[in-house]
This record gives C-alpha cells, structure tokens and sequence, in this order.
C-alpha cells in the first residue's frame, strides 16, 4: 500500500510516518517538501492507496491571511479533489480551534466560533470537506479534529509547542515552571501522541464525516505545572497573562467523543501517564 502524507516533517506527520513506514503495512510517499502542483500530480500519476494531509501553517499567531488561505484551504481543496477524482480515501487534519471558546460546546456539530485566522481557515475548509462529503457519498472524507496533542517531538514547534512541553523544559532546565496568571482556570483537553496515531492510521475505515480527537477530560495547566513539579523537582510561579492573547485563547476544551467512540472506541493514555512517558523518553534521547 502507498500513502502521501503531507506534513511529513511535522509532530504528528513524522509520528505518522513511523509508524506506517513498514513493509507490511505501507510504503510512504512523503509530500511535505512537494509543492502542491507536485503532490496533487503524485496523486493522478502515481499508485496511491490512501492520503494522510497534515500539512499546514499552523501557527494561531500569523496574521499572513493570502499564505494561510493558500496553504490551509486552496491547497487542500486540490488535493481533497484529486482524492475524490481518483476514489482514494482523504483524512486530513482538521483541529478543535474551530470551537473557539467553546460557548456553543465541542461536538462535531456545535457553531464554530474561531479566535485566530489559522482556526478560521481550518473552519472553512471542514464546511467544504462536509458539503463534498454530501455531493460524494461513495468517496471517503474523513476530518480529524484534534485536541492539544502532545508528545516526544515537539521541540521544532517553538511557541506552539504544548504546555507539557514547555513545562518539562522549564522544570529541566531552570527548576522554574512558569505559569500564567490563573492558570487554575485555564482547562484543556491533552491527548498524547499515541491515541492521535492510533485513530489517524483507523481512519480509512471510518464512515466519511469529521470526528474529534481528544480524551473527553479537560485538565488546567495548573494540573500539568503540578505534575511536572512532582515528577521533577520544580517551583511553579506566576507570570501576567500576555496582552496578545486576550480574547483570542482558548480558554476550556473537552472533546465530545460520542461520534468518533461509536466507530473506534480506544483507551486514552492519562495525563499523569502522559507526561511520564515524554519526560523519560526525553532523558534516554
């Protein structure tokens, strides 16, 4: 079998890549260093089984609207058409920064309510991926919502690495976890890079449809700080909340797991777990 998975190089491509990269299961034709004339060509000329697009500019900081609309939903659009064109199976990356503060909740169906221009573009393109969903009905289309992923790998993210991460490299090498002011109220649903895998390689058997990929459970960051600090000896301060973000982050998430559980029910790795895994991952590397 050959995949094209765009964003190769990214955290949840490259984990993708490994963990598809074998004889066995499926030989990866790796589209992120393709232009998208490139890899919508891959797709018409070449034997592809299945198309994995996780490529994307993903900061919630960029402002570049004509880049983001490109990159986000013209190119996805292309090769969301080839896939249709040639019956290939198309599970792109779609994200829970379309629910913005929540207000309307975190089910697949809720009114999205996006803070940032990265959130706007991933929620345009959901409405096309469900409108083609209903003009194909034979062709797979499968959006994956996900939550806050975390997991080893994250150091190219920079400023959009996870709190875990930034928290455990704080704690390593300062002794200091720094924390915005309430923190105890700011609660997100993290879901490890493990389950993200897990339901990204199912879902080409999923019914077409967008899904959300989360653990259902929401944990402040006051609750990572703390975990942190106990798995490394750290002090947890206060820093003042950044001006840039106010009325633009994200407050509370939880996924609501009702649709994708209906389809492929998996046991979440815990938060505690979580972190434990990435912080002792790291001390091997």
């Amino acid at each position: 079998m050959s995949c094209l998975v765009t964003g190769a190089h990214g955290f949840i491509g490259s984990h993708l890549v490994d963990a598809l990269d074998n004889p066995s299961q499926c030989d990866i034709d790796t589209a992120s260093a393709l232009s998208p004339v490139e890899a919508v060509y891959s797709i018409y000329e070449s034997d592809i089984e299945a198309v994995y697009h996780l490529g994307a500019i993903s900061s919630t900081t960029n402002d570049d609207i004509e880049s983001i609309a490109h990159t986000n939903i013209t190119f996805s659009c292309s090769l969301l058409s080839a896939c249709i064109e040639k019956d290939i199976p198309f599970i792109y990356a779609s994200s829970a920064s379309v629910y913005g503060l929540g207000k309307n909740g975190f089910s697949e169906n809720s009114q999205h309510s996006p803070l940032n221009y990265y959130a706007i573009s991933k929620s345009s393109f959901d409405c096309i991926a469900r409108q083609k969903i209903r003009d194909n009905p034979s062709s797979k289309i499968v959006g994956l919502r996900y939550f806050n992923v975390y997991g080893k790998g994250e150091s190219h993210k920079n400023d959009m690495a996870s709190p875990i991460h930034k928290f455990l490299n704080q704690s390593k090498n300062t002794g200091v976890i720094k924390v915005f002011e309430g923190s105890e109220n700011f609660s997100r649903d993290f879901i490890h890079i493990s389950d993200v895998i897990n339901i990204t390689e199912a879902a080409t058997d999923f019914p077409s449809g967008i899904y959300n990929v989360g653990t259902g459970i929401d944990r402040t960051f006051l609750d990572v700080a703390k975990i942190i600090s106990q798995l490394i000896n750290s002090e947890i301060i206060e820093i003042p909340f950044p001006d840039q973000l106010v009325g633009k982050y994200q407050d509370f998430t939880r996924s609501d797991n009702s649709k994708i559980d209906s389809v492929f029910n998996i046991h979440r790795v815990s938060l505690e777990d979580g972190i434990r895994e990435v912080h002792f991952e790291n001390r091997v590397c």
